[in-house]
């Protein structure tokens, strides 16, 4: 499955891409519904683009990476070929058995067009309806990375779950980190040495046996001090909740 078409044009369909090209993969086209944002793509990577869906070629694989509320209505408009979405979070059951070989290909990261990655790192987690396709599938993801992880419709929803709570709202806590600093004229860079710290622990160690602060003492007092000096409500709320929870958790 060397000739392959992208339906998308964002942020995994880049690197994707990208990476596939450089491992001789050919990329015949790429679709947007913004033929901007086709020609984008498609200049990145020489290839021809279309934001009509009835005009793509024929591939050996395409590969759907829109936005999840998206891909059930471009499946829709898509005759019968060899086909994956990109998604963490939407099932096997999506593809409504229109198509013979279908599947999930998806690389756990958080991608932005504009910053690099080392795409040998990233996790690609792969389901297939059959055997052979599910395999096909992990030999080419084995070409871009060396963490390759079959794994079910069910597991995969789960592990989007623990990603959102592990990337995503860790990283809204360093923003809120970044404004609380910002109310007294301090610099979010002095954080990043604790934060580096904090992960590198976690090459080695559970998340819940490297748990440090105020709350894993059952400092008390601290945390009310803390509590009585946050003035927005919402982050009060937030620090109380959280702290609540490790307590519990380190009971």
């Amino acid at each position: 499955m060397k000739n392959i078409i992208f339906v998308g044009s964002g942020n995994v369909a880049t690197h994707l891409g990208i990476s596939l090209q450089k491992e001789n993969y050919k990329v015949l086209q790429v679709y947007s519904r913004s033929v901007e944002n086709a020609k984008k793509l498609a200049e990145k990577l020489s290839t021809d683009f279309t934001n009509d869906l009835t005009q793509l070629k024929t591939a050996d694989l395409i590969i759907v990476s829109v936005k999840d509320n998206a891909i059930s209505e471009v499946l829709s408009q898509l005759k019968d070929s060899a086909i994956v979405h990109t998604s963490g979070s939407i099932g096997m059951d999506v593809f409504n058995g229109n198509f013979s070989d279908c599947g999930v290909f998806y690389p756990l990261q958080t991608f932005n067009k504009e910053i690099d990655v080392n795409i040998s790192e990233i996790p690609f987690c792969i389901e297939g309806n059959s055997k052979k396709f599910e395999k096909q599938l992990i030999g080419i993801a084995k070409t871009l990375s060396n963490n390759v992880v079959s794994m079910n419709s069910e597991q995969r929803k789960q592990l989007h779950i623990a990603a959102v709570f592990a990337c995503n709202f860790s990283n809204q806590m360093f923003s809120i980190a970044d404004d609380l600093l910002a109310e007294k004229n301090l610099d979010f860079e002095i954080l990043l040495p604790l934060i580096k710290q904090t992960i590198s622990k976690l090459d080695k160690n559970k998340p819940k046996d490297v748990q440090t602060g105020p709350a894993k003492r059952n400092d008390t007092s601290i945390i009310q001090e803390h509590i009585n000096q946050i003035q927005n409500k919402e982050i009060k709320e937030l620090y109380q909740k959280i702290s609540s929870n490790i307590l519990q958790t380190h009971e």
